[in-house]
This record gives structure tokens, sequence and C-alpha cells, in this order.
């Protein structure tokens, strides 16, 4: 009788720890982040370039912002840059919104301070696309 008790907690305890796994399937490690540069000066309302400094997303679960690296790039008035970002800490989860943290440049040359915009919420999974027009 002893014996199959501890079968039986050894099932229980494989069952577990198979539950964890699955919910590790839901990755969202290839998401494409597309920014599109909408942006006019607030000083004279011309059409400007803008430059990508950074990214953060938002973990819901953990309640916290995560950093994801940026190279910088500059997007001319009109186009649309894409990132592909592991969002490792948030796999299948909803509720994500990712920020983009921007620069633009203005009229007597050089670039601004950050500013920032944010995405509407979403469910994160692999191959997921979300677009951020900075306007």
């Amino acid at each position: 009788m002893r014996l199959n008790i501890y079968r039986l907690l050894a099932v229980a305890a494989l069952v577990a720890g198979c539950a964890g796994t699955a919910s590790a399937d839901s990755k969202c490690s290839a998401v494409n982040i597309e920014v599109k540069n909408q942006y006019h000066d607030p000083v004279t309302g011309a059409q400007v370039d803008i430059r990508v400094v950074d990214f953060e997303y938002w973990d819901d679960e953990d309640n916290k912002w995560r950093e994801e690296w940026s190279d910088n790039k500059r997007i001319n008035f009109g186009q649309t840059s894409v990132w592909n970002k592991n969002l490792e800490y948030v796999g299948g989860e909803a509720g994500v919104k990712i920020k983009v943290f921007y620069k633009y440049e203005q009229a007597g040359g050089g670039f601004s301070t950050d500013h920032t915009k944010t995405s509407t919420a979403f469910k994160c999974v692999d191959g997921k696309s979300v677009l951020i027009t900075v306007n």
C-alpha cells in the first residue's frame, strides 16, 4: 500500500512539472514592432524625421515595464521601420503594451529630448505584429 502512495505522489509531481512546461510553450520571442512616423514638429507643424532610441514592454502579470534594446534608427516622415523582438517574460499573456521612446528632428537642427508613444494592449504570441504610429 505504501508503495502505491509513493507512485501516486511521483505521478502527481510529474504531471505538475509538465503543466509548468506547457505554459512556457506560449512564447513571445518573435514580435514585430512596427513604428510608423507621422510626427509633426509641435512648433512649426512641419513633417519631421524621428529617431527611435528605446523600447519598453509592459508585463501585466508582474506589473512592471521591461526594457528592450533599440539601435537608434532614424525613420523618415511617412515611413515605417520594423524591429523583431523577444518579449520573453510575457508569452501568452494579455494586457501587454509596447512603449516607444523617440526623438524628433528640430527645425534649428539636432534632435529633441525623449518622447514616448504606447501601443494599445494585446495578447503576446509568437509572430504578433504591433503597429505604433508616432503622430
